[in-house]
């Protein structure tokens, strides 16, 4: 875009006029490569193996493995069923990673105009070349990355690319941009350039191919995606981590528990096959059974619940673990457009010579009322009708309505709602439904004008007319920018009377207008002229005529137009500050729009924090980069080193966004969110999540949620760790005890301990409430899952436990409790020889039972209530 346009002809060899050669085509193919996103390939390793490399379930399938190859086949059943279960949630995400990239490739044209051997040929999209001379016209996908060579009237919808909603505005000509020579211009600032997956909103134009594949801008988003898909899971991290604390000890214990056994039968001269497989058999089995073999799947469990929670709520969560991650969420980085705002512009002023109106209701829908801001009274004051007339018939935009399903907050049934949008330019539908607004018989006032000519809008004079014709008069309707209106206006309404426009009268509405525009809003002047028979031509074609056409207007007033937050954005924006959120705005709009919006939000306050454009960022301290809550004229490459410099900070990151620039931060954060109505294929597949109504408020209740969920894995984990160490220690060290009488538990006891003791507490944490006050703590950037100040209470309980687990087995087995009532007397002792089978039996037993009864209480009872109130 800096390089003058006869370079690039010589570069690549080529007369805009002819184009490539079919064998210049050729070679450049050969060069280059295909014009093309490339396909990733998943080898079987990464897709099925790696999910299930955690040491936890390596100890697990070994164990398995090796109970299955002694013989115990009916013990490794339920360890498969977990581990295959397991493995099937990790394969899923692994293969999800692909589908973001597929959502790229579809974004580029199936076919293109070009001009080969100088004619006009139609090729398949991934046979454009560096160099060919592409055609492109109203509705047309840019194949590629090109630099225009001309155009008439040439606007692009670039939203899918850099997520702003108002079309871009393109140069006419094949100028170089004038700047610095180190300086780079955001995507939406290079009025010379088309790229890769952008339409063209009106007009036509002709370009050369400067870009192709993954050097185009799209392109560089497909290369970073690819690789930002590679990480692992917050979550799945700590549980490794945990489970390779767990699994150290265990495999040590069991290791001395076998070594110990083989030396106790060889020193009892009983050391053969079968007796040492025994020995491993039951040191196995014991193994597992202190290994929280639960944790995967309830894990699992109570994040599937929260996903079912939080679907109700409008979040669908495509990423199962990363509901953990939303409750961590320390910054929410927010696109401006369509996420805080409504992406809908709407007029919601109107300054008059007479007075200044102000203009209810929001988005396209043409429901409200228009009032005098110095009183509040509403009013549809005659002195508004040309100015909304003006503004109808000068307008190419077009408002229509659907009906949209949407789900009850409860989960249970459906909603229908009305959804107003527009077919063309934003600004023009802010007229177009300010009009309805005044009268929403507009059409009716309207239909006798007749439509005559149109001169489109031409962004170097920053203006547009439309002439009509009533009753034999002619009408020229103007809008445009102030600045540039003003010097063609001769006078101006004022109660209903034409009064000629002084100097000093200009500069003050130029002063009105800068207020206005300094505010973030976009203001249009709109005004009118009543040809006189003399000014009437035969043609009106060329820029001669329309110069005498479009002069001696007469102001009419101006429209300030803005695109509004969202209604409930305030609150949510309160409730995150609340938690000790931030909530940082990004936009490719400039600092004032994202100012003015951001002030409304509270998400920007003068004095405390800063206001950043994207090409600052690069020199910006870390100091000023914690206070920046507001980012303008921002590009993909900036909103990625937006999150990294976060993530560097040890911030847990959230972004949300709808367009193709936000997927690589998307993909790249903690938790990225997509927009469900607006939001582009792209974003919502690079996302973990997807808001259904794109509301910001929804998030906040995500967040809400994932606070929860991490509260009930940690009491979850809590109590696995807790019950399996204590338990570790109490049957490893009663094992090492040569009595074989001596085994505190036998094998259905301990079957039983498993299925209902540890399965049915933890399933209870599943099911807990999250509590009002979650919103109120302040965000937890530890990734412990069992921060150190709980260790202490960890060490405890394991005594409160384990010390009466341990009496409750010794006193009975030792008899100094009876076995039964009719037992008073002593009449049955340990030391009885006249029944010392029966005794001895009924003694374990009783202790069995004793101890049994005491671990059931412990674990399914007072724990439980215990690490809930933690």
């Amino acid at each position: 875009y800096k390089v003058d346009i006869n370079k690039i002809y010589s570069e690549f060899d080529v007369d805009p006029n002819i184009g490539l050669t079919t064998d210049q085509a050729l070679q450049s193919i050969e060069l280059h490569g295909k014009n093309e996103l490339k396909k990733v390939k998943r080898s079987f390793f990464k897709v099925i193996i790696a999910p299930i490399i955690n040491l936890l379930i390596i100890l697990y399938l070994i164990s398995a493995l090796a109970m299955w190859l002694l013989g115990e086949v009916n013990r490794t059943a339920p360890t498969f069923f977990i581990l295959g279960f397991n493995a099937l949630v990790a394969i899923i995400q692994q293969f999800r990673a692909e589908k973001q990239l597929k959502a790229l490739q579809q974004l580029s044209a199936a076919k293109a105009t070009v001009i080969r051997n100088g004619k006009e040929v139609e090729l398949p999209t991934q046979e454009i070349v560096l160099g060919d001379i592409v055609k492109l016209n109203l509705g047309d996908k840019v194949p590629a990355d090109c630099r225009i060579i001309n155009g008439v009237n040439l606007t692009v919808d670039e939203s899918s690319l850099t997520g702003e909603s108002e079309p871009v505005k393109k140069n006419n000509t094949d100028k170089p941009l004038k700047m610095e020579d180190n300086q780079k211009l955001p995507i939406q600032d290079r009025k010379n350039m088309l790229f890769l997956g952008t339409y063209i909103s009106s007009g036509r134009g002709s370009a050369i191919v400067v870009k192709i594949g993954e050097k185009t801008e799209l392109g560089k988003i497909n290369v970073k995606l690819e690789e930002a898909t590679t990480g692992d899971i917050p979550l799945r991290r700590k549980m490794n981590t945990l489970a390779k604390q767990l699994g150290v000890g265990v495999v040590a214990l069991l290791l001395i528990s076998i070594i110990y056994k083989s030396i106790l039968l060889g020193l009892e001269n009983q050391l053969n096959w079968n007796n040492f497989r025994l020995a491993m058999i039951n040191s196995i089995d014991l193994g597992m059974k202190v290994m929280p073999i639960n944790l995967p799947l309830l894990t699992t469990i109570v994040l599937i619940t929260g996903v079912l929670a939080m679907a109700k709520k409008g979040v669908i969560v495509r990423e199962l673990s990363k509901t953990e991650s939303l409750g961590r969420v320390s910054i929410v980085c927010s696109d401006k457009t369509g996420t805080l705002t409504k992406n809908e512009m709407t007029t919601v002023l109107v300054w008059t010579p007479d007075n200044e109106y102000g203009v209810s209701g929001f988005g396209y829908e043409p429901e409200g009322l228009i009032y005098e801001l110095k009183t509040g009274r509403s009013t549809k004051p005659k002195e508004l009708a040309r100015l909304v007339v003006s503004g109808y018939l000068n307008n190419n935009a077009v408002l229509t309505k659907s009906v949209i399903k949407m789900k009850l907050p409860s989960g249970k049934g459906d909603k229908f709602r009305d959804k107003w949008d527009i077919k063309g330019l934003p600004t023009e539908g802010a007229l177009t439904v300010l009009a309805k607004k005044y009268n929403n018989k507009i059409d009716e006032i309207v239909k006798n004008y007749i439509f005559v000519f149109e001169y489109n809008f031409d962004s170097s004079i920053k203006r547009m007319s439309k002439v009509f014709e009533k009753d034999g008069q002619y009408f020229v309707f103007t809008k445009g920018a102030t600045e540039w209106l003003l010097p063609l206006c001769k006078s101006y309404l004022k109660d209903g009377k034409i009064e000629e426009l002084e100097k000093n009268y200009e500069l003050s509405i130029l002063q009105a207008m800068r207020g206005y525009a300094e505010a973030g809003y976009r203001v249009l002047a709109i005004c009118d002229r009543i040809l006189e028979p003399n000014d009437i031509p035969d043609d009106w074609e060329g820029d001669e005529m329309r110069t005498k056409i479009e002069d001696k207007l007469t102001l009419l007033g101006l429209a300030i137009i803005l695109d509004p937050p969202r209604e409930d954005v305030e609150k949510a924006v309160l409730e995150c500050q609340n938690a000790g959120i931030t909530t940082v705005m990004i936009t490719g709009d400039s600092i004032s729009t994202g100012k003015a919006i951001a002030k409304q939000l509270n998400v920007y306050e003068e004095g405390v924090n800063i206001a950043v454009e994207g090409n600052q960022l690069y020199a910006l301290s870390d100091e000023d980069f914690i206070d920046a809550t507001v980012y303008g004229r921002v590009s993909p490459e900036h909103k990625q080193i937006i999150v990294e410099r976060y993530q560097e900070m040890n911030r847990i990151v959230s972004m949300s966004g709808d367009g193709v620039n936000d997927a690589l931060a998307l993909s790249m954060a903690d938790c990225g969110l997509a927009m469900g109505i607006k939001g582009t294929e792209v974003a919502k597949e690079a996302a973990d999540m997807v808001i259904t109504d794109d509301a910001f408020s929804t998030i906040v209740t995500g967040i809400k949620q994932g606070r929860g969920l991490f509260k009930k894995i940690r009491a979850i984990v809590y109590f696995f760790v807790l019950v399996s160490v204590m338990e570790a220690i109490i049957l490893f060290v009663s094992s090492f005890n040569p009595d074989p009488k001596w085994a505190m538990f036998d094998y259905w006891q301990l079957n039983l301990l498993y299925v209902t003791a540890h399965m049915f507490p933890s399933l209870g944490f599943t099911f807990m409430w999250t509590a009002k006050t979650v919103m109120m703590e302040k965000p937890r950037n530890t990734a412990e899952i069992i921060p150190g100040k709980y260790l202490k209470a960890l060490l405890f309980h394991m005594l409160l436990m384990g010390i009466p687990i341990v009496l409750a087995y010794v006193i009975c087995y030792a008899g100094w409790l009876p076995i039964s009532d009719f037992n008073q007397l002593g009449i049955v002792t340990y030391q009885d020889s006249a029944f010392p089978e029966v005794t001895i039996g009924a003694f374990q037993s009783k202790a069995r039972t004793m101890a049994f009864a005491v671990i059931f209480l412990l674990e399914g009872l007072i724990m439980p209530m215990q690490i809930r109130r933690m």
